[in-house]
């Protein structure tokens, strides 16, 4: 008895493509870009408080210090140039949806 193996139609699971324009931020991105800078924070707040400890050097724990919060600094300016990129063409790809006059302007 042979059997008919019938192709399913996998439509269903396949990825939806987006608009070439639409280029949507999950939320996901925003929550670890916050969780990123709630533990660089305490980190820096952990230094303050072994600055205050007799033993440890205050020049070498500024130095981390310094060095830690600029990093954070440059890590969060990169990643916010890239999400205001993303974030202008999502605004401009729904400004182009609105209908008529009464649109938000930017």
């Amino acid at each position: 008895m042979a059997t008919n193996k019938t192709k399913r139609s996998i439509h269903l699971t396949q990825p939806h493509p987006q608009p070439a324009d639409l280029m949507p931020v999950r939320a996901h991105a925003y929550r670890t870009l916050a969780e990123m800078n709630t533990g660089l924070e305490q980190a820096i707040q952990s230094l303050e408080t072994l600055r205050k400890i007799s033993y440890f050097s205050s020049d070498s724990i500024a130095g981390i210090h310094y060095l830690l919060s600029r990093t954070r600094a440059q890590v969060n300016r990169e990643l916010m140039v890239i999400l205001a990129a993303r974030e202008t063409a999502n605004a401009r790809h729904f400004q182009q949806l609105c209908p008529g006059p009464e649109a938000i302007s930017q």
